[in-house]
């Protein structure tokens, strides 16, 4: 049985508008393991969140611990290699793109009123007809908004926000350096986690200050294209 992963969809020429979904679809891609991509309902889901998956009737969530199921399941391929020094900045390196940058960039999607409709105009097509709206409109986007507050992101001033958010683009960017990967000269792990985020950053929405700040350095988006030709050269199949 093919391994099944359930996460979000494709948009704004995003390979998954989720960060964290496209991170576990880029390191399979990476270590060769093919799967079929699904639409995840959150409410299957084992931790209530996109992405998980279905390996053989084994349930996984959350984009960390999957990839740790990946690795005892099909050998760690990509990090078995690294020395301590390497895990340890790269640990700090995914730390700060799924703790601190996602969440200026939820800001920036789904709080912000520029780029709604667009978020918007994507969820309505997965809701019930009528009422679709509604639960857009109230529940969903009132659901994140509290989320973004209740992690402190949602409780500063929009300039603070796109400061923050441009703070760890600038960080994760000097790590990089002029290097093809963030760890040296093959690709880890690491690099799915730092690809789905930049794509992300760098894809939706186009033209808020952080997404400007990402285009501004040239090595993020050169990492973004080599890892687009290297492994996303075939999309997704529609399933």
């Amino acid at each position: 049985m093919s391994l099944v992963v359930y996460g979000g969809w494709d948009a704004e020429g995003i390979a998954d508008f989720s960060p964290f979904c496209l991170k576990v679809k880029t390191y399979l891609r990476m270590i060769g393991v093919p799967y079929t991509p699904k639409m995840g309902d959150p409410r299957k889901a084992p931790t209530k969140k996109i992405p998980y998956v279905d390996d053989g009737g084994t349930l996984v969530g959350d984009s960390g611990l999957i990839v740790e199921h990946l690795k005892k399941k099909h050998g760690d391929t990509l990090d078995a290699k690294l020395a301590a020094e390497q895990r340890a900045t790269g640990h700090l390196v995914r730390r700060t793109l799924e703790e601190s940058l996602y969440f200026a960039v939820l800001y920036t999607r789904w709080v912000e009123d520029e780029a709604w409709p667009t978020v918007r105009a994507l969820m309505l097509p997965l809701m019930p007809p009528v009422i679709g709206s509604l639960i857009v409109d109230g529940p969903i986007r009132g659901g994140v908004k509290k989320q973004a507050f209740e992690q402190g992101i949602g409780r500063h001033e929009r300039s603070h926000i796109h400061a923050l958010g441009c703070a760890d683009v600038d960080a994760v960017a000097a790590l990089l350096g002029d290097k093809t990967w963030l760890l040296g000269d093959t690709p880890t792990s690491y690099d799915a986690t730092l690809f789905a985020f930049m794509a992300n950053t760098l894809g939706f929405p186009p033209n808020s200050p952080i997404a400007k700040r990402a285009k501004g350095h040239a090595n993020l988006v050169g990492f973004c294209d080599r890892v687009k030709s290297q492994y996303w050269a075939t999309p997704d199949a529609k399933v």
